[in-house]
């Protein structure tokens, strides 16, 4: 978060780009952000973001060259429907990654999802911005707390554990998510037929 940090106050990002939510995971993280103007200033913080961490961690580990394997992924949030589920997406991945139970992760240090849930603050909660949906929740910060755990909890219930979570886990448009539906339920009859197969030989 440190470099995150850096990268939304260097002067190439220009305060134009707001940070929503995050979660960081042990080999990943997931950030929601949006940007002012032109796509150029998020460009510009992933840049900068990036090298910081990437000049951090040689540094630290003594080492040289390449950290990312992968480019980052950035899928457009289409709506304010959209922003929420998404919200909850990232918040929810140390649950869904078994990493912490729902009644603790008012204690993982790396989301912010105990800011959001309930008001806990820390030296990264500045750099998080309100989203408009969030702030229509209620009149007051306690109002909205409590209505964004019942929310979490509902998002958790219905599209984490439910038996269809696998399909909803996609972030994209409704088009894109179709089209991985579409190749996840490929993927399974294809498995389906050659396990028939082999209990047929």
């Amino acid at each position: 978060m440190k470099c995150t940090k850096y990268a939304l106050n260097h002067k190439s990002v220009s305060s134009k780009v707001h940070l929503y939510s995050y979660c960081i995971m042990d080999n990943h993280v997931h950030m929601q952000m949006s940007y002012d103007e032109c796509s150029s200033y998020l460009s510009s913080f992933m840049r900068v973001s990036h090298a910081q961490f990437g000049a951090t961690f040689n540094k630290i580990f003594r080492r040289s060259g390449k950290v990312a394997n992968e480019r980052p992924k950035t899928p457009l949030i289409e709506n304010s429907d959209h922003l929420m589920r998404v919200h909850f997406y990232i918040e929810a991945n140390p649950v869904r990654a078994n990493m912490v139970k729902l009644e603790k992760l008012k204690y993982f240090k790396y989301s912010s999802y105990k800011f959001f849930a309930f008001g806990i603050k820390d030296e990264w909660s500045k750099l998080i911005t309100l989203p408009d949906w969030y702030m229509e929740l209620g009149k007051t910060m306690a109002i909205r707390r409590s209505k964004y755990r019942k929310l979490f909890l509902s998002y958790l219930t219905n599209e984490v554990f439910g038996s269809q979570w696998i399909y909803k886990k996609f972030i994209g448009s409704p088009l894109w998510q179709d089209q991985m539906v579409c190749k996840v339920n490929s993927l399974i009859n294809q498995a389906q037929f050659k396990l028939t197969e082999l209990n047929t030989t």
